[in-house]
């Protein structure tokens, strides 16, 4: 319950997840639809990019990078945030709405507008604020719905340090857009509404345009959503218009490389893999070894080691040991 939140002091990816109490299936249309509403709230107060995110009935993935430079912004950005993520009421905390606040700010270094400054700011480019931010306001929306009080998550909220590089981003996002496959309850990912890929499919410019920088090389956002597609179901999704030609089976999978066989990408994502979700720090072993991921664990006092993950093993990627003293990794084809 203590272990250390690995952050770092510059813009960085994390993998974050978060379950309902006793995992029960509280989530129905209406809950993750307003899910998604204040997701798209809390991030655009916090300053952060959404990358991609899923919202199931008993959990949720979010694939965001945040920048600790989100909280130095001037008085006017301040006002914006505030009235995105309040809308036109007043905040309980300051009893002020967005005029309020910004007649408050403008009354230049009072201390009651450097307190205000100082109080919005603190909020702003951290995982952690971000997620108190996003859980509690929900969780106040949700007993008030449906009359009921008290905790609505599990636990501290999960989040693993994923190393900044375009092809290991788009691998995250591919795993977590694909949850509602690996479950069951949709063909496609598009098919799966309260998703970052359904929704920029849809439109939402901001999550076209953090998946297509996952595809640097390609020309257009058209081109990268493309072969985003291609990793998430493999080239038999393109065979097909539907998409039926992507689809595979997880248990054949399993029973298939216990026979010696070997995953293509795709068929690798459509498994459970506790690394992408369990692991402290996800990356190449030389930016656990010595960069960014290395400089995250050594806030602890006794930092993990880094393990090889054998399924990906022509891609050099590592995980630092899995928190709440797991051990190991977990490989598909064991």
């Amino acid at each position: 319950m203590g272990e250390i939140r690995l952050k770092l002091d510059k813009s960085a990816v994390y993998h974050i997840t978060s379950r309902v109490v006793h995992r029960r299936r509280l989530l129905s249309d209406i809950e993750r639809e307003v899910w998604v509403s204040a997701l798209r709230r809390a991030a655009e107060f916090s300053g952060i990019e959404l990358i991609t995110y899923c919202c199931l009935q008993n959990h949720f993935h979010i694939l965001a990078r945040i920048d600790p430079a989100a909280a130095l912004c001037d008085d006017a950005e301040l006002v914006r945030r505030f009235q995105a993520l309040y809308g036109t009421a007043r905040a309980q905390w300051c009893g002020l709405d967005a005029p309020g606040l910004a007649h408050a700010l403008a009354q230049g270094k009072t201390a009651e507008a450097r307190r205000l400054r100082g109080r919005l700011r603190r909020r702003m480019g951290d995982v952690s604020e971000f997620m108190r931010t996003l859980r509690q306001r929900y969780t106040k929306w949700f007993n008030r719905i449906h009359e009921t009080a008290g905790t609505l998550w599990a636990e501290r909220f999960g989040s693993v340090l994923i190393e900044d590089t375009p092809w290991l981003v788009g691998l995250v996002a591919a795993y977590v857009d694909l949850n509602p496959v690996r479950a069951g309850i949709a063909a496609l990912p598009e098919d799966y509404r309260w998703s970052g890929y359904a929704a920029a499919l849809a439109g939402a410019a901001d999550l076209r345009t953090a998946l297509a920088r996952c595809f640097p090389r390609e020309g257009s956002e058209d081109a990268a959503l493309a072969c985003y597609r291609l990793m998430m179901l493999g080239k038999g999704a393109a065979a097909k218009r539907d998409g039926s030609g992507g689809r595979v089976d997880p248990a054949a999978l399993v029973e298939a490389v216990r026979k010696g066989g070997e995953l293509e990408m795709h068929e690798l994502l459509q498994l459970k893999l506790r690394f992408f979700t369990q692991g402290r720090a996800l990356g190449s072993e030389r930016w656990l070894r010595e960069g960014g991921g290395a400089a995250a664990l050594s806030a602890m006092k006794k930092p993990p080691a880094s393990t090889a993950i054998e399924a990906l093993e022509e891609t050099g990627l590592a995980v630092a040991h899995p928190r709440l003293a797991r051990s190991g990794v977990e490989d598909p084809r064991k």
